[in-house]
C-alpha cells in the first residue's frame, strides 16, 4: 500500500515522470496554447519603469528636501526588483531546481522579475543623465542668472566694468559688436579658451570687428565675450555664440566657473599681446535678446520635462508589449513553458507571495490538484523494445535514478509517482516492491 504522507519527488524522478517517456507535464490555462495578452502585467511593467525613470530625473532637479524623497522612492523601486530577483533564485536554490531540466520553466517564471530588474536600471540611468542635463544646462543657469541684474543700452566705451559686477543680461547700445581679429587664446589639455574684446565703434562699418576701436574712456576694457573651441590660438579669428548674427547685440554672463580661470589667463595672454589693460572683466556668452534666451531656458525646461516623462511611459508600455509578445512567440514555438512551478523558498512564503505572486498561486494550485488525483496501488515501468538504451539516454541527461533493471525503474518511478502528494524536500522511503 502506498503512503502520500512525508512523500517528496526527487529531481531525478522529476526527471523520470516529466521526460518523453511518458509525456507527463502539468499545461498551462488554454491547453498548452501560448497565454493572450496580459495587459495588466505590461501596464504595470510601464509603471515600474516610468517610476524608475521619473523618479531619479527629479532627483536631480528637485530642491533639497524633495530630491532627498526622489532619490529614496528612486532607490525603493530598484531595490523592489532586486528583492523580487534575488526571491526568485533563492526558491530556485532551495528548492534544488538549478538542473537543466528545469531551463524552461526557470525561464518563464524568471522571464518578468529579471527583465524588470534589467530594464528598471537601464530606465534609472537614462532618468539620471536627462536629470542631470536639465538642471546643468537649463534649471541651474535659470536661477543663476536670475539672482542677477539685466542692464539695457550699455556703451561699453563709457560705462567701466566695475558698475556691471551684479549684471546677469546685458543689452548694449547700437555699433556694438566683438573685435574679432585681436582676440586671446589659452590651451589646456586639448582644449582652447577664446575671448575677445566688447567694443563700441560709432559707426555702422563692420572694421569694429577686425580693429580695436572704441577704446573706453577709463582706457580699461572690461567687457570681453568668451567660449570654448571656438577660435585658433593665437586668436585672429573669434567665432563664438552668435558672432555671425548681425542682430545680436547682448551678453549673458558665463556661468562656467571652471572655464572661468582659463578665460583669465587667456585675457592675460590678449593683454599681454596688445599692452591693453583689463580692471576688472566681466565675461558674456555673445548672444542676440539676452532676456529673451534667458526665459527661453525656463521654456525648453518645462517642454523637455514633460516630453521625457511621456516618453518614459511610452516607451515603458512598447518594452512590456515587446517582451509579452516575445514570450508567447517563445512559449508558441515549445521553447520555454511552465511545466514545473517552484516552491517557494522555506520561511519566505509570504514574501513569495508579495513579490512573485503568480508563481506563488500556481504553486498551490499545482499542490492542490495533485492531492486529488487518485495513487491506490503500486507502480510498475512498463519495458519494450530499446529501453534499456532510452534509460540510458535518461541517465546521462539527467544523472543516474538507482540499481539497473526493470524492477529499479519501476521502484524509482513508483516513488516518483507517490511522492507528488508531499511538499519538496520531504523524505522517501524505498522497499524491494515499491514505495513503502
Amino acid at each position: 500500500m502506498v503512503k502520500s504522507q512525508n512523500l517528496a519527488l526527487s529531481n531525478d524522478e522529476h526527471a523520470m515522470i516529466f521526460c518523453h517517456h511518458h509525456g507527463i507535464h502539468f499545461a498551462a490555462k488554454g491547453a498548452g496554447s501560448a497565454p493572450v495578452n496580459d495587459f495588466a502585467t505590461v501596464v504595470t511593467c510601464a509603471i515600474q519603469l516610468a517610476s524608475a525613470f521619473v523618479f531619479t530625473m527629479l532627483a536631480c532637479i528637485s530642491p533639497f528636501p524633495l530630491s532627498i524623497f526622489c532619490g529614496v522612492c528612486a532607490a525603493l523601486v530598484i531595490l523592489f526588483r532586486f528583492a523580487t530577483v534575488y526571491l526568485f533564485f533563492l526558491s530556485l536554490y532551495k528548492g534544488k531546481y538549478l538542473r537543466r531540466f528545469y531551463f524552461s520553466s526557470m525561464v518563464f517564471w524568471g522571464w518578468w522579475p529579471v527583465l524588470l530588474l534589467v530594464f528598471s536600471c537601464i530606465f534609472a540611468i537614462c532618468g539620471l543623465l536627462i536629470g542631470h542635463h536639465l538642471w546643468n544646462d537649463l534649471l541651474d543657469p535659470y536661477f543663476q542668472l536670475k539672482k542677477l541684474q539685466m542692464y539695457r543700452d550699455i556703451n561699453p566705451a563709457e560705462v567701466p566694468g566695475v558698475r556691471l559686477q551684479d549684471a546677469g543680461l546685458v543689452d548694449f547700445q547700437n555699433f556694438v559688436g566683438i573685435d574679432r581679429g585681436k582676440g586671446g587664446c589659452f590651451l589646456n589639455s586639448g582644449d582652447t579658451y577664446c575671448v575677445a574684446p566688447i567694443v563700441w565703434d560709432g559707426t555702422s562699418t563692420p572694421e569694429v570687428h577686425y580693429s580695436m576701436k572704441g577704446l573706453p574712456q577709463t582706457g580699461s576694457y572690461d567687457y570681453f565675450a568668451v567660449g570654448k573651441n571656438c577660435c585658433p590660438c593665437p586668436n585672429r579669428d573669434f567665432h563664438c555664440g552668435e558672432w555671425d548674427n548681425p542682430l545680436a547685440y547682448g551678453g549673458m554672463r558665463s556661468l562656467d566657473f571652471k572655464a572661468r580661470p582659463y578665460y583669465q589667463l587667456a585675457l592675460e595672454s590678449w593683454q599681454a599681446s596688445y599692452g591693453k589693460t583689463s580692471r576688472t572683466p566681466l565675461f558674456f556668452e555673445w548672444v542676440q535678446g539676452p532676456e529673451w534666451k534667458w526665459k527661453g531656458l525656463w521654456n525648453r525646461f518645462v517642454q523637455l520635462i514633460w516630453l521625457s516623462i511621456a516618453g518614459a511611459v511610452g516607451f515603458g508600455l512598447s518594452i512590456g508589449f515587446l517582451l509579452d509578445k516575445l514570450l508567447g512567440a517563445l512559449w508558441n514555438h515549445d521553447i520555454i513553458s511552465p511545466r514545473a512551478t517552484f516552491a517557494p523558498a522555506p520561511g519566505y512564503e509570504y514574501p513569495t507571495l508579495l513579490l512573485l505572486p503568480k508563481m506563488f498561486h500556481r504553486y498551490n494550485q499545482e499542490q492542490a490538484e495533485i492531492a486529488t488525483m487518485p495513487i491506490s496501488a503500486e507502480w510498475h515501468g512498463e519495458r519494450g523494445p530499446g529501453s534499456a538504451q532510452d534509460d540510458s539516454a535518461v541517465a546521462r541527461e539527467y544523472g543516474a535514478t538507482g540499481s539497473k533493471g526493470q524492477n529499479a525503474l519501476g521502484q524509482v518511478t513508483g516513488a516518483a509517482m507517490a511522492s507528488m502528494m508531499a511538499a519538496p524536500g520531504a523524505s522517501i522511503q524505498y522497499g524491494h516492491h515499491g514505495v513503502i
